[in-house]
């Protein structure tokens, strides 16, 4: 009896390639991190979400650099800087996600996602 090793072999390649590709990902992904744990993380893709403080949002239109603070769900607070331009609808937004680093005691962002309040609103009414 002989057996074909190509389907064998086949099946095998798709499997430990379709098995990095999941680590890949699941590596990649970065799930929410509270100012604390950017602290004492080493990455650079960190999803830091929280409050923004309103009034201490400022925007350097010649630097492009959008300075503001933010407060996680701990109630602790720090300075987010981004680096890009200011999201449109900053103004309207109460909670932020920044994407990015912890660097010389400051969140150093990369990526900004802003989450209005006013579509929920309108759904809770």
């Amino acid at each position: 009896m002989s057996m074909k090793l190509g389907p064998l072999i086949s099946g095998v390649v798709a499997a430990t390639a379709l098995s990095a590709v999941v680590i890949a990902f699941t590596t990649g992904a970065s799930p929410y991190v509270t100012i604390q744990q950017a602290k004492a993380s080493t990455g650079d893709r960190l999803h830091l979400a929280g409050d923004i403080v309103k009034s201490t949002v400022q925007n350097d239109v010649y630097t492009q650099t959008l300075t503001f603070q933010v407060i996680d769900s701990n109630g602790d607070r720090i300075k987010v800087k981004h680096k890009g331009e200011k999201p449109a609808n900053l103004s309207e937004a109460t909670k932020v996600v920044a994407v990015g680093k912890i660097e010389n005691g400051e969140f150093q962002s990369s990526e900004l996602i802003v989450k209005c309040p006013s579509k929920y609103e309108a759904e809770k009414k």
